[in-house]
């Protein structure tokens, strides 16, 4: 069952460090990034993957096997940091906890994610095979296109996202729903859990951001960073996607290229969320219904209503609460088009390219239902 959108934040200060359930999970965030980042960049920098793996290029059942057990090793990294972001510190701050049939979701969670990187990595590895370098790009693009055009019965099948009517539920209360779909063929979700003003001025904003083409901007921006970054691995290094010992690397290597993102991508994010919110008001919508809106999802998600410049620029996509609200009052920012949730974007098709960090991030960490629709604006 999904939690209601509340009026006030339920956040309490933690009763040790003192710190904001925000700034518990940005600690997370950066914890559980910085650990998959570091081991990372420590097994290229020795060549574990080609000392403990196998670098033959023809097929053998034991390459499933070992990818498989690829797969479980990252799940099995990342399951403390899933524990303290799922369940620990928003129980220690008071946020909602589903705890019924909590360890069943995080598991179909992990189980599924973890499917879908493995038919990942067998495809770019039978492509990298047939078709070299060449042939590993493409189908990287190709799965891209696929996440994109299955995003909702994925989410569902690793979120445990359900529809009711023309709306989607999930049972963490930061869900918002999205922009879903091939760039063209694209629609608006919304979330079964917002009542009607909410939904109103969510429906008139994603439909000028749907509209304007910053979506499908967005989608670009994210599609093309991964490609971008696949190249370079592929091309610039002597990593290729031929071996499992090769795709270890490419993994790794691909877990590093994400960081970057991570960094130079949240400003182009930023920039399209206040163009979406001067879109919503050349729109029609009311400037007090539209900051009502803004405090009460703030509220639902992690209640952080301002932040350091310096802290928003590397870790947030979205701006905080209070800049927004700033930016309505004076009716400052850029207009439409901007690209839209490209940050998450690329964390979501990084998937194609094996990318490990799109659940690491502070916003997601240990919540499976938001693993393929990101929280956000």
């Amino acid at each position: 069952m999904s939690m209601p959108i509340p009026l006030r934040s339920p956040v309490r200060r933690g009763a040790r460090s003192g710190a904001t359930y925000a700034r518990a999970r940005l600690r997370l965030g950066i914890a559980s990034v910085g650990t998959l980042v570091v081991i990372a960049g420590v097994l290229l920098a020795l060549g574990a993957p080609g000392a403990a793996l196998p670098t033959t290029a023809s097929w053998a059942l034991t390459d499933l096997a070992w990818l498989a057990f690829l797969v479980a090793l990252y799940a099995a990294l990342a399951a403390p940091f899933d524990l303290l972001g799922g369940l620990i510190l928003p129980r220690r701050h008071g946020r909602p906890v589903v705890t019924e049939g909590l360890v069943r979701a995080w598991g179909r969670g992990v189980v599924a994610h973890g499917a879908c990187v493995l038919v990942a990595a067998i495809v770019l590895l039978g492509a990298g095979r047939a078709g070299g370098d060449a042939g590993a790009l493409a189908a990287a693009c190709l799965l891209m296109v696929v996440l994109l055009a299955a995003q909702v019965p994925i989410a569902r099948l690793v979120g445990g996202v359900h529809r009711i009517g023309d709306r989607l539920r999930a049972q963490d209360p930061s869900f918002v729903g999205g922009i879903v779909g091939l760039p063209g063929r694209d629609r608006t979700v919304l979330s079964a859990a917002w009542d009607e003003e909410i939904t109103a001025v969510q429906s008139v904003r994603r439909e000028s951001v749907r509209r304007s083409g910053s979506r499908a901007l967005g989608v670009a921006v994210a599609l093309s960073f991964n490609l971008l970054g696949l190249a370079v691995v592929l091309v610039g290094t002597p990593v290729s996607a031929t071996s499992v010992a090769d795709l270890a690397s490419l993994a790794l290597s691909m877990t590093l290229w994400s960081f970057l993102g991570l960094l130079v991508l949240p400003t182009l994010s930023r920039r399209a969320v206040i163009a979406a919110d001067r879109s919503a008001l050349s729109a029609s919508i009311d400037p007090r219904d539209l900051r009502r809106a803004l405090r009460r999802l703030d509220a639902a998600q992690e209640d952080e209503p301002t932040r350091g410049r310096i802290v928003e620029a590397i870790f947030h996509p979205v701006p905080a609460r209070d800049r927004r609200i700033a930016a309505i009052d004076v009716g400052a920012g850029p207009g439409l088009p901007q690209p839209w949730h490209a940050a998450r974007n690329a964390l979501y098709l990084s998937w194609a390219s094996l990318g490990l960090l799109s659940r690491a991030v502070h916003c997601n960490c240990g919540r499976p239902a938001l693993w393929v629709l990101f929280p956000g604006d």
